[in-house]
């Protein structure tokens, strides 16, 4: 159901960001671009886990941002074939479907 992804992503962190902690602003970066967002083949983000490395901080010709290559893992949601979740109804409208004390039943694959 919950599995770790690892992923290499290389952004320009805004000027703005460059007086905090680098590890913090990163993170943000990554959640802003991550968060509650389905990426193919992976599943559903979750959360930022970790960052593994972080390489880079290269300002090139004509931008005023350092640049970074970032290395880290997501917590993604990927029910696997014939999973079943069970649980109540909270809300369901127009963008989706929220639960409320889901549990999984079935056999793992």
């Amino acid at each position: 159901m919950f599995c770790l992804s690892l992923l290499e992503h290389t952004f320009r962190l805004p000027a703005e960001l460059v007086a905090l902690p680098l590890p913090q602003s990163i993170r943000g970066e990554l959640e802003k671009l991550f968060l509650d967002k389905v990426i193919p083949n992976l599943g559903l983000c979750i959360s930022v886990y970790d960052i593994r490395s972080i390489e880079g901080g290269l300002i090139w010709p004509g931008e005023g941002s350092p640049t970074y290559k970032v290395t880290f893992r997501l917590v993604m949601f990927r029910p696997f074939m014939g999973e079943i979740l069970v649980g109540n109804v909270k809300r369901l409208d127009k963008d989706g479907l929220q639960g409320k004390e889901v549990r999984k039943e079935g056999r793992e694959g």
